[in-house]
This record gives structure tokens, C-alpha cells and sequence, in this order.
């Protein structure tokens, strides 16, 4: 072995684009099977889908990784593979939408021994180079010809893909003792997300996802109190304070100013942060979104439950945005961006609320068809009335309002308002 083969190896995670396929192995005895029976170095496959952030099946499911956690050891390979055709931004939201919605579904290592032969039918479980496949099959990208039945070692010599170059870098043995002592901090997703899946198996054992339950729930309301149970119990609702704990620094410049970590790591972070908004839409919102739509549609205190979390988490991560924002534009790494405050009642500001609150969306168009006047309250359709901007702006949403005075004198007591 060369000595560059003796030394565990880390991603570059730097070098790694949203949507990249990430292809590993491991010494254990099943992967050293797989690869005999593929011909590939590899037996693992993932999909990057944020900052840092990959997607794959394994033995315990569907789950979300930290790709700078995973280590490779001495002689075990990794690459990077990445569309020859690049995707659009509406294909790669399709990969990673798809990717997302499969998280929890259990791992089926008879569809994974299958993958090298042909005639089955695909179930709804999953294998790593399935997931992968199939959400590229979505956005309508074929990188196999059978996306159901595949193997990483296919994926490899795929024509749809090229390989990313110089994606791997040796760990010393300082780094290496750090990185092994360094908890994975997604891991309690994971237990958390298995422990949910576990309880609501009980029920049905078709569910697969997280949103099989919801699935579920519209069709059987009685099961409403034990999936509230399950998610109480499984800790779901709580995570967020662990990860608030373990990097307070992300949510406050001056917390981010005092974090002793590097100003470059502390850049790449925030960098990467905002590349990710842009190019993704706010899952917590489009959770947000849909759970305020199902409560609507079909009142259930698990639905109200999950509306309030994707509300607290789009808060957070409004703060998180907010902080990487101003770091940067204190190093004049980022030019400030002008506050843009959308018009009440204009198509723009209604796709804002809608992204948001469809019910709320909803009750004001109605209202304002009801008037045959869009000068009216966003409220109660009265009149007369007054523009005004929320003083602190919401992490979601316009900000703005078209109010009566009766409805401004009741929702300024909570939410303070100036004239727009």
C-alpha cells in the first residue's frame, strides 16, 4: 500500500455540489461481498442534498448524514460523482424533495441482493443505490437502466455521470483522534425518527415514512392520540433545543464572533448556509405550509403539533440566516441586500402568504372576492384602511398587512406595526 493508503481519509467536503452522488466502502465482510460480486471498489451509495448533508439506506433506514463525520479507513475507496448534464433548479428540488420524503423508510437487503439480478418487482423499502437512482428517475434523469434494481458498482460507470476529482484528503493522527472522539451529532434524528416510525408501526405496519403517517391520520382520526404519544416519546418534538445547545454560535453574530473556531471555517459555513437558501426552498416553511393544511383540512392534534415545531425551526433558521448574513457583510465578504416589503393584496405578496399560511391566504382571497375590493382588511374585509409593515420581520411571509383600525388596535398589542 501506498502510504497515502495506510491513513483514514475524509470527504473534502468543500469541493462537494448539492445533488452529487457519493459512492464509499467499508472493511466490513458484507461490503468486501458486494464488491466481489460488482466488480466495483465501492458498495455504498449517497446522494448530497445541503451543506454538508447527505441522504442514503442503510440497515437502520432512511436517513439524513453529516458527510465531514463519515471517515474512510485505510484502503477503502470514496468518489464523487456529478451530472455530465447539469440539472435545473426545479430537477435538483425534485432530487432532494424526493430524497427527503423517503427519510424513515426501512431498508430492504433482499431488494438489495436482488439488484444485481432482474425480474422483481420493486417494493416501497429502499437500498442505497435505489434512493439514489429513483430520485434522479423522478426528476426525470436516468443514470441506470433499471433505477429499482441497481447496484453502486452501476452508478460508478454510469455515462449520465463524471467523477469529481480530488475529493479525498488524508486525516493526521491529531485529526484522526478528534474525529473519532467527535459525536454524530444527526444520530439522534436518526433514533429519534426510527423511535417515531417503531410506534406508529404498531398501528399499521405499512408505514414506511413520516409521511405515511400523515397519510394515515387523514384516513384514521382515532389514531390521532397515539401518534401524539409517539411523538412525545420519541423525543421529536425536543431535538431542537440539543442542537441549539451544541452550536449556539450560528445563531447570533456576536456569538459567531467570539466562537473559537477559524475565521475560514466560520466562512465556509456561512457561505455554504446561504448558498443552500438560494437554491433550495425552506423546508421548514413547505413544512410548515403542508401541516397547516392538513390541520385545516382534517383537525388533528399531531397535524397542530407539527405546525408548531415548523414554525419555531423556520424562526431559528431565520436567525441562523441572519447571523451568517451580517458576518459576511462585516468582512465585506457580501454586499448588503436592500429590505424589499411586498404591496398587501399584490400576486407577490399572496404566493408570500401562501408559502407560509394557506389557510390564512385562502380566508383573505375569499374575503376580498366576498368585498369585490382588494382595499380591504386582510382580515375582515372592512374598510377604511391602512398599510403597515410588522416591526420585526417575520422569519416567513410577507410582513406587511392591509388593516382596519379595529383589526391594527387588536393585532398591534402582540405584534408591533408601522404605516408601509
Amino acid at each position: 500500500m501506498s502510504e497515502s493508503e495506510l491513513r483514514p481519509r475524509v470527504f473534502v467536503t468543500g469541493l462537494i455540489q448539492v445533488g452529487d452522488v457519493v459512492l464509499t466502502t467499508t472493511p466490513e465482510p458484507v461490503s468486501q461481498t458486494i464488491r466481489k460480486i460488482t466488480g466495483a471498489d465501492i458498495s455504498h451509495a449517497m446522494i448530497c442534498v445541503g451543506k454538508s448533508s447527505v441522504i442514503d439506506s442503510t440497515g437502520d433506514g432512511v436517513h439524513a448524514r453529516n458527510l465531514e463525520r463519515i471517515i474512510l479507513e485505510p484502503g477503502c475507496a470514496g468518489h464523487v460523482l456529478r451530472l455530465v448534464e447539469p440539472l435545473t433548479t426545479d430537477q435538483l428540488r425534485s432530487v432532494i424533495s424526493f430524497a427527503r420524503a423517503r427519510v424513515g423508510t426501512r431498508y430492504t437487503m433482499t431488494g438489495a441482493a436482488k439488484s444485481v439480478l432482474a425480474g422483481f418487482v420493486a417494493g416501497r423499502r429502499q437500498f442505497c443505490s435505489r434512493l439514489v437512482a429513483q430520485a434522479y428517475r423522478d426528476a426525470g434523469v436516468n443514470l441506470v437502466s433499471d433505477a429499482d434494481f441497481c447496484h453502486p458498482g452501476e452508478l460508478m460507470k454510469s455515462a449520465a455521470l463524471t467523477e469529481v476529482p480530488n475529493v479525498l484528503r488524508n486525516l493526521s493522527p491529531e485529526e484522526e483522534a478528534d474525529w473519532r472522539e467527535d459525536t454524530d451529532n444527526v444520530q439522534a434524528m436518526r433514533d429519534s425518527t426510527n423511535a417515531l416510525l417503531l410506534e406508529a408501526r404498531k398501528l399499521c405496519s405499512d408505514i414506511e415514512s413520516l409521511n405515511d403517517i400523515d397519510a394515515y391520520l387523514v384516513e384514521h382520526p382515532e389514531g390521532d392520540a397515539h401518534f401524539v404519544q409517539a411523538l412525545r416519546s420519541s423525543r421529536y418534538l425536543e431535538l431542537w433545543r440539543e442542537e441549539f445547545e451544541r452550536n449556539s454560535w450560528q445563531y447570533h453574530v456576536a456569538l459567531m464572533e467570539g466562537h473559537d473556531g477559524s475565521g475560514e471555517r466560520k466562512q465556509r459555513y456561512c457561505e455554504e448556509l446561504l448558498g443552500d437558501e438560494k437554491l433550495c426552498q425552506n423546508r421548514f416553511v413547505l413544512n410548515h405550509a403542508g401541516y397547516v393544511t392538513l390541520n385545516t383540512l382534517h383537525p388533528r392534534q399531531y397535524f397542530a403539533l407539527k405546525v408548531e415545531l415548523y414554525d419555531l425551526l423556520t424562526q431559528f433558521h431565520a436567525r441562523r440566516v441572519k447571523a451568517a448574513t451580517a458576518w459576511l457583510e462585516r468582512r465585506g465578504l457580501l454586499e448588503p441586500a436592500p429590505t424589499n416589503l411586498l404591496r398587501p393584496h399584490t400576486p407577490e405578496w399572496f404566493a408570500s402568504l401562501r408559502e407560509w399560511n394557506p389557510k390564512q391566504a385562502a380566508m383573505t382571497e375569499a374575503a376580498i372576492q366576498a368585498a369585490g375590493s382588494s382595499d380591504v382588511c386582510s382580515v375582515c374585509a372592512d374598510e377604511p384602511i391602512r398599510d403597515y409593515a410588522l416591526v420585526s420581520r417575520p422569519a416567513a411571509g410577507p410582513g406587511t398587512l392591509r388593516l382596519c383600525d379595529d383589526c391594527f388596535r387588536t393585532r398591534s398589542v402582540d405584534e408591533p406595526m408601522r404605516l408601509f
